[in-house]
């Protein structure tokens, strides 16, 4: 693969987001910082210095400069260590690209879990070509799309999933993979050890066999692990965790298992009903319970922190997150903290672009065979109508609103009929807020918990 800058800046209409390679994060500037980066990009900080003549914006550049860094943002000499990305469309009032696609390589699975948010498998459909996955990877390159989750299905079973996962290296896309691990052999990872930007997502629903099995089927833990043991020895990966009703009690030791298998991380999500949890709405847990195993993650990482020889080191990565919330969180979309459309999309093994994956086919944009995604991400019917804020409607003695207001646009196409409606879920989170006169704020959280030292997780590109 070619030698790439560390980091890639893509001009934003608030300023500009800068992607780190190094660690397939983004980090959004405003403007004057902005303005500063392209700056060093063009001259060594010496020279900007010596160039600007107020003392107080010279101070501002040196704190600038010596924050950065300390991140690694500058060369030896003082330049911005990477490129920027100026040929492509800057629309004003959304992001120039998605930070993240999701695409589905396949429409089969050796599994029927009961919570699958890709529904009833196998769907027959014309999947995208090589080819053509070339040309998506190349555009979202020119997007500044970087974060590429590869989904299911069970990924796997393509047998061109290597040609996949290297095109995307090939166009400088950082892709993760998800996957229930059960197909994993000693020379597929080997294969995945090879590859150092690729990130493995492995699934589980449960710190025992009964609780997993449950969900996942019978005997799928035992082999879980037992493919686990063979892709440590040769590659990094995820365990995954999406937090229900049937192992609320657990979650704890779902961390604690991460660790003893070997995971850089372990990921937790909550379940939603979606795909096949449509059906089976029991498993969601309440909003309660699910901050309750949330707060319980905290507190086992807060005992490892005073614990020195407790090898699980607990990190929130989610700013929504109950003991995570910070005033001065960037915010670079205005639509209560919904992401889809605004900084992800999903796009079928068909290439039937969605603002996003849970919201099912009827919201299906268009086609990356017959549009271009930039086209679809900028002008389309569907993105338009997803990124507009709803009008509030205050109702009632409290402030609640008859229109979405925070959480999950799928969640609420389900549960209350339409992708406008208020979220049930959190309905007492955003009245309580609303009483108390704070910023109604996405309430769902993904918990990084690192078994080692520099551990990192897909976070995002693979939800």
């Amino acid at each position: 693969m070619p030698e790439r800058a560390p980091l890639v800046l893509t001009p934003q209409f608030f300023g500009s987001l800068v992607f780190d390679r190094r660690t397939s994060r983004y980090l959004p500037f405003d403007a004057e910082s902005t303005d500063i980066l392209r700056r060093l990009s063009a001259h060594p900080v010496d020279r900007v210095l010596d160039e600007t003549a107020d003392a107080e914006r010279r101070g501002r550049i040196e704190r600038f400069f010596e924050h950065f860094h300390d991140l690694g943002f500058f060369t030896v000499d003082g330049r911005f260590a990477g490129v920027i990305h100026d040929d492509l469309e800057v629309p004003p009032d959304h992001l120039a690209g998605p930070l993240a696609v999701h695409l589905e390589v396949i429409a089969s699975c050796n599994l029927g879990c009961t919570h699958c948010f890709a529904g009833d498998l196998p769907r027959r459909e014309k999947r995208l070509s090589l080819e053509e996955i070339d040309r998506l990877f190349a555009e979202m390159a020119r997007l500044g799309a970087y974060r590429l989750g590869l989904t299911g299905g069970e990924p796997l079973l393509r047998k061109d999933i290597f040609q996949i996962i290297d095109l995307a290296l090939k166009h400088g896309l950082a892709p993760c993979i998800t996957t229930n691990a059960l197909l994993i052999t000693e020379d597929i990872a080997k294969e995945f050890g090879k590859r150092e930007l690729v990130w493995l997502n492995v699934s589980l629903e449960g710190a025992t066999a009964e609780t997993n099995d449950r969900v996942r089927g019978a005997g799928t833990f035992d082999k879980v692990l037992d493919r686990l043991a063979v892709l440590r020895e040769h590659a990094r990966f995820t365990l995954a965790f999406t937090i229900m009703r049937t192992n609320l009690e657990e979650i704890e030791d779902c961390a604690r298992l991460a660790h003893e298998v070997g995971a850089d991380t372990a990921v937790f999500r909550p379940l939603y009903p979606v795909g096949v949890a449509e059906r089976n709405q029991e498993l969601m847990p309440s909003f309660a319970d699910y901050t309750e195993a949330l707060n319980g993650l905290s507190r086992l990482g807060e005992e490892s922190h005073s614990n020195p020889t407790d090898p699980v080191d607990l990190h929130h990565i989610d700013p929504f997150s109950p003991h995570s919330r910070e005033d001065t969180q960037s915010v670079i979309h205005q639509n209560y903290g919904c992401g889809a459309g605004n900084l992800v999309c999903s796009i079928s093994v068909s290439g039937d672009v969605n603002p996003c994956s849970f919201l099912g086919p009827d919201f299906v944009a268009a086609n990356v065979r017959e549009s271009s995604l930039a086209e679809i991400w900028h002008r389309s019917a569907g993105f338009q109508s997803m990124r507009a804020l709803p009008h509030t409607d205050p109702v009632g003695d409290h402030g609640q609103t008859a229109t979405f207001a925070g959480g999950c646009r799928a969640r609420s196409l389900v549960l209350a009929g339409s992708v406008n409606a208020p979220d049930p879920w959190i309905a007492e989170q955003v009245d309580a807020e609303r009483r108390s006169g704070s910023a109604v704020r996405n309430p769902l959280v993904v918990l990084d918990v690192s078994a080692r030292p520099g551990g990192r997780s897909c976070q995002g590109a693979c939800g």
